[in-house]
């Protein structure tokens, strides 16, 4: 294993193995990566019990990560299972089908008998409501195997900087970042469990409780894939804007080397949330040239001189920068479908909560269920958005401290060549992520979405007074 995988932190932290089947290194030899670290929490929840873990397989029971878990001396060899793509398969179209004719069925009932389908608008939006999550659900599952094999290939480039800059994992970062994975998971399996209790008991005026159970408990079930897919795209762009914030570190090492102040140089922030190592079977020599080094106090220390140190960042940022195409490409369809997704149930979701309210049925516990519904959206919004916001944060603190470093360096010697490569790596290699290129994952599409749900909340209202 890597030396930063052996310090005494590292040491606590729980790894995952995971193996591609297939995936060759050079000269033919097969690949493997360790995972651990949040990121392996969220393909598997773990429990200590006895000094023993007990794995629920949370992504690949849902169909998400189609691996194969194995035992191994030094971890759990994960590699990609034919027979669990099957599975994923196979589950997604049975829930899909499940869903879809119970939506007809609730639909035949007729708006007198239905507990969500109170009108004929309401009819026309609890549809789209339910069809989008068959969609978003599908795309993410039909998808996942291509996925997860693009993940195990640019595994490598991530790892590459975690070895190059000496990265610094917590047990304690690892131990919160689980911690915060398991209360979204709670309150959402509470939010799920309480909405669907609720329209159960709605219906059982109508003696239909067992009827509504049967209609959409399919429905409910594709809620947890496309919550479980939005986590696993955050926790994989988190992961490579900790190593772009890493480079970024590393350049600041640098400029105060050659007696440059540039910024202030920042404590090192634990990366758990993708610890990685990358490697063959057989344990090779480190590979991977090593930039910064951690000193017996714990602080940065650069070991190459500055002109070497910003050649190898510039390959870093390249490579990063190739790993942010792959996952854009990766997830691009996915992405689509959730964004259209989260507009729909942000304006329907508000939409019933607002009719709540205009027809004064006094019911408090759906008002609140609505309330929390367009929270855990708005939510939703953000856990896919603010990643890649922090991405290209990232990005633009790299400009910044180039542009630094070439208006403060002297105009002779190498470092004022490679900055100048630098600088033109950065103008050609853009860094965002564009879902099939049909918008940019950052802050203001939150505003053009909020805008979109107000315009189309006031049109679904409009047409309610036509409908009563």
């Amino acid at each position: 294993m890597h030396p930063c995988f052996k310090s005494a932190e590292t040491a606590k932290v729980e790894n995952a193995a995971v193996a591609a089947d297939g995936e060759s290194g050079q000269n033919g030899k097969v690949m493997y990566c360790v995972v651990g670290g949040a990121h392996a929490f969220i393909l598997r929840a773990s429990i200590q019990s006895s000094h023993k873990y007990r794995f629920n397989y949370i992504s690949s029971f849902f169909g998400l990560a189609p691996l194969r878990f194995e035992s191994r001396s030094h971890g759990f060899s994960v590699r990609m299972s034919n027979p669990m793509c099957i599975y994923s398969y196979i589950l997604v179209t049975v829930l899909v089908i499940c869903t879809v004719f119970g939506l007809v069925a609730e639909i035949n009932v007729g708006v007198e008998m239905s507990v969500r389908m109170s009108s004929t608008m309401s009819q026309f939006v609890s549809t789209c409501d339910v069809l989008v999550v068959v969609i978003t659900a599908g795309a993410g599952v039909y998808g996942a195997p291509k996925r997860m094999r693009n993940m195990l290939k640019f595994m490598e480039s991530v790892a590459s900087v975690d070895t190059s800059i000496g990265a610094h994992y917590s047990l304690v970062a690892e131990r919160k970042l689980c911690a915060v994975l398991l209360a979204i998971l709670i309150f959402f399996s509470v939010l799920i469990a309480d909405d669907f209790c609720f329209y159960a008991l709605q219906a059982k005026k109508f003696d239909r409780q067992w009827e509504v159970v049967t209609n959409y408990i399919g429905f409910y079930l594709l809620w947890y894939v496309v919550m479980i897919l939005e986590l696993q795209f955050a926790f994989t762009a988190l992961s490579v804007r900790a190593r772009f914030q890493a480079v970024n570190d590393a350049l600041a090492l640098t400029a105060r080397h050659v007696s440059i102040s540039v910024e202030k140089v920042k404590e090192q922030t634990p990366m758990n949330m993708f610890a990685i190592q990358v490697g063959e079977r057989r344990e090779q020599p480190q590979s991977h040239p090593v930039i910064v080094r951690n000193t017996v106090s714990g602080e940065p220390k650069l070991i190459v001189p500055p002109c070497e140190a910003i050649r190898r960042l510039a390959s870093l940022h390249g490579s990063l920068c190739n790993v942010v195409h792959r996952i854009d490409n990766s997830y691009g369809l996915p992405l689509i479908v959730i964004l259209i997704s989260t507009l729909l149930h942000l304006i329907v979701t508000p939409y019933f909560l607002i009719m709540e309210i205009i027809v004064s049925a006094h019911r408090i516990h759906f008002l609140v269920l609505q309330f929390l519904w367009c929270m855990t959206h708005l939510i939703r919004m953000f856990v896919v958005v603010e990643p890649c916001h922090y991405t290209i944060t990232e990005s633009r603190r790299t400009e910044v401290l180039v542009c630094r470093l070439m208006t403060s360096t002297p105009s002779t010697g190498m470092l004022p060549s490679r900055l100048e490569l630098f600088s033109r790596q950065l103008m050609l290699q853009s860094i965002s992520y564009t879902p099939m290129g049909m918008c940019t994952l950052d802050r203001p599409l939150v505003a053009s979405v909020l805008g979109a749900v107000t315009t189309y909340l006031v049109i679904l209202i409009q047409f309610q007074r036509y409908d009563t």
